[in-house]
């Protein structure tokens, strides 16, 4: 059964699954270089059809996200109304939370507005079947069959969806079932984005900021009102966002936040910010009755790489999967997953890899460089070449591979230089215009992760993935400065030979040459750009960074500035 999966909001992405294995997935932003592009991603769907070698009448079934929610239940705003009727406020105070509420109320039935519906007509009108799943369902699909575990808990966590901002689900057999739903109105997205916003970023874009922020600071003098705004209910087993307290609200727009966090240090409320979400979560999670031995998470909640750490340090917490691409780029894949197993009667095959884009070609590397002026020149054994650059402290861009999928450039799209010198936050971040507070992350060679993560096991899958932060061993502090936070953390790619043998030789031959088990990676784009996708979009990129080398395919090039 060939199924074309398709999300539509931001980060608009399309995927094929052919008998249950994942062959093709392609984000809509890397083709049209607009960043976090939403609507039908057209272009990703020629993409990933082209690379699975199939026709769109080839397709048997288009699995997509948006079904209709139930009614709005009305349990949580009754809920609401009575804590605020009860809160010590003004009558101005108590007139504006009511109406603020019914307006919230209000939007919840519109779900949407018509954005959905007119994204499922442009679907329908490919002229294949239409399967239509829940948001959160696609997000909790995307994390159990993701995992290759036959059983597991599954967590989603974002913004909101149609039917809710937060899920529980048993998984176990193919099958899922709900287990508890949170309200929009008690959205830690919403929260930790209206945070974002305060401090003066852009909200669904930003947030790894805040997180970045948050380690320098300790004792956030900010934290008691912030850590009112959100709770878990043990009792009802949901997410709690407390508007009675004034400076919750749902949705990134908060005034009343804004004003509150002038009076701290920006790193002090992202600080609060920060803890207040990981115990939330952890409440959550160690609360689960039956146990998360094996847990699963998807949504935007779960790029915040710390918190999945704190989830994993958790006594009641044996394994954690983090789906690779958690936010909405990756409903595509759950939707898929999810209609597979229900069309099927069996279980997709797990995510094996995320190599899963376009490849540049060699006639269209050729016929670029040679239009380019650029010096290059094939270079026979180019991992050796890319190594020994890095070893004399040279920067490397890559384009080589088929492209990542998700947010993460894994190697194929990345650029490398050593990670000894933590003064490479500064410049290279300059010469890329981006404004970061995290260091750069780590690609580590599997065989020597042990003696440089607290913890690390190698069945960890989210550390081949840069979706989860370890504490660093003494080790790792002292042979890769830059690569760790000034919390003492440090977010890997831990790279296996069979996970990708050309990265894993890169790394191997630094490894020789210097002793070092670890290279800075972060991903190939300039600010606010989606990452690299073609090789023109890598001579650009190249061109406009200052960057020394580009190892583009089996070419090497070289700036004017190489003597």
């Amino acid at each position: 059964m060939n199924i074309l999966g398709i999300a539509f909001l931001a980060d608009a992405s399309a995927v094929v699954l052919r008998d249950g294995q994942l062959v093709a997935a392609v984000s809509e932003e890397r083709l049209n270089r607009v960043k976090l592009w939403n609507g039908v991603p057209r272009g990703a769907i020629q993409a990933v059809l082209k690379l699975a070698g199939l026709t769109l009448d080839e397709i048997d079934v288009v699995a997509t996200h948006g079904a209709a929610p139930p009614a709005p239940d009305p349990g949580p705003f009754e809920e609401k109304e009575r804590r605020i009727l009860d809160a010590p406020l003004s009558p101005q105070q108590r007139e504006a939370q009511l109406t603020h509420l019914r307006t919230r109320l209000e939007h919840e039935r519109m779900v949407l507005g018509s954005r959905t519906p007119t994204y499922l007509e442009e679907i329908r009108a490919l002229g294949r079947p239409v399967q239509v799943v829940g948001h959160h369902e696609a997000h909790a699909a995307s994390a159990y069959f993701g995992s290759g575990w036959e059983g597991c808990l599954a967590l989603t966590a974002d913004g909101w969806g149609e039917d809710g901002s937060s899920t529980v689900w048993r998984a176990a057999g193919g099958r899922m079932s709900l287990l508890t739903r949170s309200h929009t109105f008690d959205s830690l997205g919403y929260f930790y984005g209206s945070i974002t916003k305060s401090l003066g970023f852009v909200p669904h874009r930003h947030e790894g900021k805040v997180l970045g922020l948050a380690a320098y600071c300790e004792s956030p003098q900010s934290y008691p009102a912030i850590r009112a705004m959100i709770d878990y209910d043990g009792r009802v087993k949901r997410f709690i966002g407390r508007m009675e307290h004034g400076l919750y609200v749902p949705r990134f727009e908060n005034p009343a936040l804004r004003e509150f966090v002038r009076r701290f240090p920006r790193e002090d409320v992202a600080a609060s910010a920060q803890r207040s979400l990981e115990e939330v979560v952890c409440t959550c999670v160690a609360d689960q009755d039956g146990g998360a031995a094996r847990l699963a998470v998807a949504g935007g909640i779960f790029a915040n790489v710390k918190l999945n750490q704190r989830i994993r340090e958790l006594a009641n917490v044996r394994n954690l999967f983090v789906f690779p691409n958690m936010g909405d780029g990756g409903l595509s894949v759950g939707a898929a997953w999810l209609v597979h197993a229900r069309e099927t009667g069996r279980m997709p095959e797990p995510l094996r890899t995320l190599y899963l884009g376009q490849e540049p070609g060699e006639r269209e590397i050729e016929d670029l460089l040679a239009s380019s002026g650029l010096r290059c020149r094939r270079v026979p054994d180019l991992e050796e070449r890319i190594a020994a650059l890095l070893a004399e402290g040279h920067v490397v861009a890559r384009c080589a591979g088929r492209m990542e999928y998700g947010p993460r450039a894994l190697g194929n799209r990345s650029i490398l230089c050593r990670a000894t010198d933590p003064s490479v936050n500064d410049w290279l971040n300059r010469a890329l215009s981006r404004s970061e507070f995290m260091p750069f992350a780590p690609a580590t060679l599997a065989e020597h992760a042990a003696g440089c993560y607290v913890g690390w096991k190698p069945e960890q899958l989210p550390s081949r993935h840069m979706t989860m932060t370890y504490d660093c061993t003494p080790t790792m502090r002292a042979d890769a400065p830059a690569a760790v936070h000034v919390d003492g953390t440090a977010r890997p790619q831990v790279v296996f030979k069979d996970d990708h043998p050309s990265f894993h030789a890169i790394l191997s031959a630094y490894h020789r040459r210097t002793g070092l088990s670890s290279v800075i990676n972060t991903s190939f784009n300039m600010h606010e750009e989606p990452i690299v996708c073609t090789a023109d979009d890598a001579v650009r990129a190249f061109r406009a960074s200052g960057l020394p080398y580009l190892a583009l395919g089996n070419f090497l090039v070289e700036s004017e500035d190489v003597l």
